[in-house]
């Protein structure tokens, strides 16, 4: 992929338990955008409270979303409206067998660049249901928001 630029990144997410709002998380950070609307990457590192950081790598492309995240805690997924992936959730104490169900995965990316990532899905861990989650990303020109 070509074109980098520099993006300025605002990440939400919350968690739900039995429809109550048990965790969110709001971040503000910087990334950097690679390619073109219809096919392209935001790389970007996410540090926890505890100083723990994750180095994470966001592709859009053909209405699928594909996350990996490395670090002490690491982990890949995939977003595909319907269609439910099975991975690991990597942590210091071991692997965890992990799913995802999509229920909603929509991104809009324009020139600039400048755009929105939306996705809600369910996570199981060892094959139970863990939560509900939200994830609510934008994006745009670092030093224009």
């Amino acid at each position: 992929m070509k074109n980098s630029q520099q993006v300025l990144l605002s990440i939400m997410g919350w968690t739900r338990e039995d429809g109550e709002e048990t965790d969110s998380v709001r971040l503000l950070t910087t990334g950097t955008f690679t390619g073109v609307p219809s096919d392209c990457r935001i790389d970007y590192t996410e540090t926890q409270p505890d100083n723990e950081s994750s180095d994470v790598k966001l592709t859009l492309k053909h209405g699928v979303v594909t996350m990996e995240r490395t670090g002490s805690f690491s982990s890949s997924m995939v977003f595909e409206q319907g269609c439910r992936f099975e991975g690991t959730y990597n942590t210091p104490y071991g692997e965890l067998a992990m799913g995802v169900y999509p229920t909603h995965v929509k991104y809009q990316v324009a020139e600039g660049p400048v755009g929105k990532v939306d996705l809600t899905y369910q996570l199981d861990l060892q094959g139970q249901f863990a939560a509900m989650h939200e994830l609510r990303i934008r994006f745009c020109p670092a030093g224009k928001a």
